[in-house]
């Protein structure tokens, strides 16, 4: 995919059915990292048709953030002793193979 890069999305939601929801549908888009936080491999126009689509879904109250990530920033991602392995960031992800 040309022109695509990690994009971090973390979103707080404060209506349950809301938050299923919101879940839900970012799951078809990325990984899950934590429980509402996502990484994304995706263009700058995928990223804004998810931008679109959660609008859609989500109250004003609620909040989402998509944050671009550079291969700089993602080569330095670090975390806590609570996590035994750190998350893998492939500079690209694998392609799905249909068996």
């Amino acid at each position: 995919m040309q022109g695509a890069r990690w994009w971090l999305v973390c979103y707080d939601v404060y209506d349950p059915a809301r938050l299923r929801k919101c879940a839900k549908h970012m799951e078809s888009y990325g990984e899950r990292m934590q429980y509402s936080v996502f990484r994304c491999w995706m263009t700058q126009r995928e990223m804004e048709r998810l931008r679109w689509e959660l609008t859609e879904l989500l109250d004003v109250a609620d909040d989402v953030l998509l944050i671009p990530l550079c291969p700089g920033c993602v080569s330095g991602i670090r975390g806590t002793c609570l996590a035994e392995t750190p998350p893998q960031w492939p500079s690209v992800p694998e392609k799905h193979r249909i068996v």
